[in-house]
């Protein structure tokens, strides 16, 4: 199927590739009434549901055994030396990203690895660009994908404050001499506007789209305080565990943002432990206790003083602005690119 074979970013690419191959086989081609060829893996919230060997191999291994974070480790760094020998590259860096780089994983949260690389120089001189990422791998427990050096240099300048989550990650599986250069002048490409913006748009969509809002209530994504005043007070009572922390850890990095106006760590505990009250901070402690035993679709009973936070620190978030006239150039980068590719 497309999800062992190909990739699920790139479906009808991978699924026309698999058919064709097949086709080249030596022997006759059959086609039989059910063909899995271009089709994808589905997703079922329970274990239970699954009748295949296979995926409960993967559970009993990884979640119900779980393999201790050093055996884990060693797999990543292992995969990530066969993508650099198949994809003719270089790894400068990899992390874990998302959930288990915040702190705030489940017991079936996947491992979602982020890497920066580069090409050898010849590659960068074609008259076709070649692809600016690579999907590492995709499967129920990695979520593997590379981008170029190229194009990480491009998100610095639009200050993405995703690639600094990458490059504070707790949890670093590859770092190269190169990487602390690159590392060293990031911070001089920080616009605060723009992260403080991300966060936001973040918390917006979250708290609206995925915690508060009722299934038959229509609000737009450019949320005022006035559609998150409604959402709040016109919410069902229980919400996703998962999303409440990730609607938390947004908030919290606007309010980090605002008040240090430096960026936000990646760890959310950092953020909890700096920025809420204690009797906030109780409440958060517990609900991490509780999220690292659950599963990703956990709901739990809302919170009214976390209502009352996030509702409050996301309207502040929302009209607060830096009035920032700084604008990135290119220089620096480009140098540092060129240096780095060429050796």
């Amino acid at each position: 199927c497309v999800n062992k074979f190909g990739s699920i970013r790139h479906y009808e690419k991978s699924a026309k590739a698999i058919a064709v191959m097949n086709y080249f086989l030596k022997g006759t081609p059959y086609i039989y009434q059910g063909q899995e060829i271009g089709m994808t893996n589905i997703k079922i919230k329970d274990i239970n549901d699954y009748d295949d060997v296979e995926v409960h191999g993967f559970y009993k291994e990884y979640v119900l055994e779980k393999l201790d974070e050093t055996s884990i480790a060693q797999i990543v760094k292992n995969k990530l030396s066969e993508i650099e020998t198949r994809e003719n590259i270089r790894i400068l860096y990899a992390c874990e990203s998302g959930s288990r780089a915040w702190g705030i994983s489940s017991v079936d949260s996947d491992y979602d690895v982020r890497f920066v690389f580069v090409r050898p120089m010849e590659d960068y001189l074609r008259v076709k660009n070649l692809p600016d990422y690579i999907d590492g791998e995709l499967n129920e427990v990695y979520d593997i994908i590379g981008w170029d050096l190229k194009k990480f240099f491009y998100q610095l300048l639009k200050s993405n404050p995703v690639i600094f989550e990458w490059a504070n990650s707790p949890v670093v599986y590859k770092i190269s001499p190169e990487w602390k250069a690159v590392k060293a002048i990031m911070n001089s490409y920080v616009l605060l506007d723009k992260m403080l913006h991300h966060y936001c748009g973040l918390s917006r969509r979250s708290s609206l789209l995925e915690i508060c809002r009722n299934q038959n209530d229509k609000i737009t994504q450019n949320a005022s305080s006035k559609d998150v005043r409604y959402s709040f007070c016109n919410s069902d009572n229980e919400v996703s565990l998962k999303k409440y922390l990730y609607v938390m850890r947004s908030v919290l990095a606007c309010d980090w943002i605002i008040k240090n106006k430096t960026v936000p760590p990646t760890e959310f505990i950092k953020l909890v432990d700096n920025l809420l009250p204690k009797d906030l901070r109780c409440l958060v402690e517990q609900l991490l206790v509780v999220k690292a035993k659950s599963l990703e679709s956990d709901k739990i009973k809302r919170i009214i003083q976390l209502d009352i936070f996030i509702e409050s620190k996301l309207n502040e978030a929302i009209i607060y602005s830096f009035n920032e006239k700084k604008e990135n150039t290119c220089e620096i980068v480009d140098n540092l690119l060129y240096n780095i590719v060429k050796n």
